[in-house]
């Protein structure tokens, strides 16, 4: 049971980081790392505006 949850888990983690990098938000994935909080907030916030 315990080593379902560490997929789920982990599946989870990944999912999140590459939502919060192809939404433009590079410095939450380099965190998130770390602190995988971040990629949940990276992955919630919207999508960056490119600027001209």
């Amino acid at each position: 049971m315990g080593w379902i949850l560490g997929i789920i888990y982990f599946v989870l983690l990944v999912t999140l980081g590459v939502l919060s990098l192809r939404k433009g938000h590079w410095i939450m994935f380099i965190v998130g790392l770390f602190i995988p909080l971040f990629w949940l907030i990276g992955a919630l916030m919207p999508r960056r505006v490119a600027r001209m």
